[in-house]
């Protein structure tokens, strides 16, 4: 199987953040730029779980209210398991594309991919419509299961301002248990055995594990599991 080369995500995310500056004022620019500083100067990342960690279980509903269950996906096979802030997020929507285009291509190499964001179930249901997703997305509500894996950070209120300038209130997206916090935007590989094989964790939301790489580290596991069978 031959499979892409070209990370075209990455640069539709490069060219989102270079957009920004004609959406938004020269002051939510500053915040939201300041925030990203922050947040890798103070390495908010660095209590997120690694690769040779285990990957902790959750049941968490699907964007139609059915329960998902983590140890019961990886009985089929590796999990990529993928962390996002929620659909109001032009790079999370971007990257969630990305994903659903190189779709065929985890199937291939027997994995399933799984999102998961603090948004309700009815954001989950509309984002994965307008995007024509087909893969499940899951809400994780209160954040529970993204601070088993040490993602959460605190909202700075600069930023909440900005948010409601904009339009986007967490309160109603998240409801009042993720009113001020986001996760940090995750991608882990999980192997069958619970094991996180690896994890990139990205502290500056405009950039993701680009979906070309993560297929090169499933490409990795299928050899090395075939090598030892």
């Amino acid at each position: 199987m031959s499979l892409p080369t070209v990370t075209r995500t990455s640069h539709e995310l490069a060219e989102r953040e270079a957009a920004l500056g004609g959406m938004l004022s020269p002051n939510q620019l500053r915040v939201m730029r300041d925030t990203i500083r922050s947040l890798v100067q103070r390495g908010a990342g660095d209590q997120a779980l690694r690769a040779r960690a285990e990957a902790p279980d959750f049941i968490l509903p699907t964007a139609d209210g059915a329960p998902l269950r983590l140890y019961d996906q990886l009985k089929s096979g590796p999990v990529v398991l993928v962390f996002f802030r929620g659909g109001w997020c032009p790079f999370c929507e971007t990257y969630l594309r990305g994903l659903q285009r190189e779709l065929l291509y985890f199937q291939e190499l027997g994995a399933q991919l799984i999102a998961v964001s603090p948004q309700l179930p009815d954001g989950s249901l509309q984002t994965g419509v307008d995007h024509a997703l087909d893969f499940p997305l899951v809400t994780d509500a209160g954040l529970k299961t993204a601070h088993q894996y040490g993602l959460v950070y605190e909202v700075p209120p600069a930023l909440l301002r900005v948010y409601h300038q904009i339009g986007i209130q967490l309160d109603m997206l998240n409801d009042e248990a993720g009113d001020n916090q986001l996760p940090l935007a995750a991608t882990f590989v999980v192997n069958p055995d619970r094991s996180i094989a690896h994890a990139e964790i990205n502290e500056d939301y405009t950039r993701r594990y680009d979906p070309v790489e993560i297929l090169a580290t499933l490409a990795r596991l299928d050899q090395s599991s075939t090598q030892h069978r």
